[in-house]
């Protein structure tokens, strides 16, 4: 399995980000999950690693999720695209490739810049 790093950055959070999703589209059907709790690990403006306890079966078809979390107390919600999966311990671990707009991209590009220099100035008080 091949991963794209070429990316301007991934931003790997020293405590996972507590996030909730649900599964909004299977192949090209439109479906409406209840909501899953997850946490998210690491993140960038074309992807994130989210773990839960929960087995999403990632066979040929597409599964879309929508994925919701705090960061900098403001609520964020983004559509993903699950591309791989590893089991580990009691978890399973899911690459996501974020479905986003221009804009959404640069917000979350803003907010985890903001986060960053929140969480740099809290561990060096």
């Amino acid at each position: 399995m091949r991963f794209k790093r070429q990316e301007a950055f991934r931003y790997e959070f020293g405590q996972p980000l507590p996030c909730t999703f649900r599964i909004v589209q299977v192949g090209e059907k439109k479906v409406e999950s209840d909501k899953g709790k997850a946490e998210i690990h690491d993140i960038s403006p074309k992807g994130m690693k989210i773990a839960t306890p929960l087995n999403i079966p990632l066979d040929k078809k597409a599964i879309i999720i929508e994925i919701t979390f705090i960061l900098n107390e403001i609520e964020l919600t983004f559509l993903g695209k699950l591309v791989w999966q590893r089991k580990m311990a009691n978890d399973y671990f899911y690459g996501v490739n974020l479905i986003l707009s221009h804009a959404e991209e640069q917000r979350l590009i803003s907010e985890l810049k903001k986060y960053a220099a929140n969480y740099y100035k809290r561990s060096n008080q």
